[in-house]
């Protein structure tokens, strides 16, 4: 017992030492924060998340590997650090993508020190707040002029909230207004996570424009990062499709609940009174972290109702269907199962909280009083159904009519085009992390909330992740 409290303590001692050092080498370069007049060419950023980045898994996760890519091609050095063990297929993907990888065990200041390296970094970006709360105030120790950027991805509180009116009985044209209060403690811990940021990406400009005028946030603190997507070739749809193509398919990470009681709704209302008008219509489900309890509960071949599992190739998954159905009741931002659709060729039935964020002119919630989301209004099929029988109404009308499915799938390559831009939106998203890296001390003396928050007797946080290691360790590093 002595023998292993004297080897923690000098684990510790170790563990100052090197921050000394790395505080010291901080004061005596810039902390690596001042790039200068080169830009971002030649930073290093970090990417630090909870578990590691798998665009094979997620619509998130492709997003952030394409940010990821974008950062390598614009000259900078990328590292990705996760809490996650395993993981050595991602790894390896995220080194063949031109990025380093470390794993770093969350609450421990010790082990992201290593994680990141004796030369430190310019640029951290934290997948999801959590992320934030746990590693922040240790780069913050570590390399103060490091910029602290945090990812989004969707608002949780957001999404949290529209999962409590739902259960409570509101339909997804209702759910889609449901939204949290100031005293909600997840938009507490969300907003505050923002807040100590000196720059949050939001997936949807819905989301922006609502944390702006609503949750009071400055708007130079965000910065719309929606996806990041190849161009899709319009002259190669044709008509032709429509014949070469047959049923209906729906994918989605059965990790995240909002997808999962997608496919019960869909298994349990929509597709019944499908089935009613197309006896022979098949719905094939696929989706990361299926388990045979999902199987158990919703795989019904004899009604055309099959759950297939993880899609090792999306685009032959999509490509033989003609209409995704994504019934969500509950979620938030962009989805990335309506993208990856429309790229296919692939019509779309969902609901407003599937169509959020997809839509040009949207502004705010879309509400019954709003220009209709269907083929005739430009959108990529019908993405303003909330009841069952709208759902698989639009879903027969779309699958069964040439006209209407052929100009929808026009519409949403078009969409993905205007809106999606790989080239514009990753180059828009680095200028702006760019412009926060090169300028950090005029962006953090302008930031009254964000530097108040950073004051000792606010540091909750900070301290928790300390306490977490003093625990779980024995040691504080």
């Amino acid at each position: 017992m002595a023998l292993a409290r004297a080897s923690a303590l000098a684990r510790a001692s170790r563990a100052r030492s090197r921050r000394r050092m790395t505080r010291a080498r901080a004061d005596q370069t810039g902390g690596r924060g001042a790039v200068g007049a080169r830009g971002i060419e030649g930073a290093t950023v970090v990417f630090v998340s909870w578990e590691w980045i798998d665009a094979r898994a997620s619509a998130a996760g492709a997003r952030t590997l394409a940010l990821v890519r974008g950062c390598v091609e614009r000259g900078m050095r990328v590292r990705c650090v996760a809490s996650a063990g395993g993981g050595e297929a991602q790894r390896r993907r995220l080194e063949e993508a031109g990025a380093t990888t470390a794993r770093a065990e969350a609450n421990r200041g010790d082990a992201l020190a290593t994680a990141i390296g004796d030369e430190g970094c310019d640029c951290v970006v934290f997948d999801r707040f959590l992320a934030e709360e746990a590693h922040s105030a240790r780069i913050r120790e570590l390399w103060p002029r490091a910029a602290r950027i945090l990812d989004m991805q969707d608002s949780h509180a957001l999404r949290r909230a529209r999962a409590r009116a739902s259960a409570a009985g509101a339909d997804a044209g209702e759910v889609v207004g449901a939204k949290p209060n100031a005293r909600d403690l997840d938009q507490m811990r969300e907003i505050a996570s923002i807040a100590r940021s000196d720059l949050a990406l939001v997936c949807s400009p819905v989301e922006r424009r609502w944390l702006e005028r609503e949750c009071g946030i400055d708007g130079k603190k965000l910065k719309t990062a929606s996806f990041f997507e190849d161009a899709v070739d319009i002259s190669k749809l044709s008509d032709e499709d429509f014949d070469a193509r047959r049923g209906f398919v729906t994918i989605g990470t059965f990790m995240h609940k909002p997808n999962v009681d997608s496919v019960a709704w869909l298994r349990s209302e929509v597709w019944p009174l499908v089935r009613e008008r197309l006896p022979d219509a098949t719905m094939r489900v696929y989706g990361s972290y299926m388990t045979e309890a999902h199987r158990a509960r919703f795989h019904d071949p004899r009604n055309g109702f099959e759950l297939v599992g993880f899609a090792e190739d999306l685009n032959d998954a999509m490509s033989n269907a003609r209409v995704l159905l994504a019934p969500l009741r509950f979620g938030a931002g962009i989805k990335g199962k309506v993208l990856d659709a429309w790229k296919c060729g692939t019509a779309v039935v969902t609901t407003p909280i599937g169509s959020e964020g997809t839509t040009p002119e949207e502004e705010f919630w879309h509400a019954s009083t709003s220009e209709p989301i269907d083929p005739d209004h430009g959108w990529g099929g019908y993405g303003d159904v909330v009841t069952a029988s709208e759902i698989a109404d639009a879903a027969v009308r779309l699958h069964e009519d040439r006209e209407t499915w052929s100009r929808a799938r026009l519409n949403g390559a078009e969409i993905v085009n205007r809106l999606f831009s790989r080239e514009k939106n990753v180059s828009d998203v680095l200028d702006a992390i760019e412009h926060v890296v090169t300028n950090i001390d005029t962006v953090r003396d302008d930031d009254y909330v964000g530097q108040s928050l950073w004051h000792h007797t606010e540091r909750s946080t900070m301290y928790f992740s300390k306490w977490i290691e003093l625990r779980e360790t024995g040691t504080n590093t």
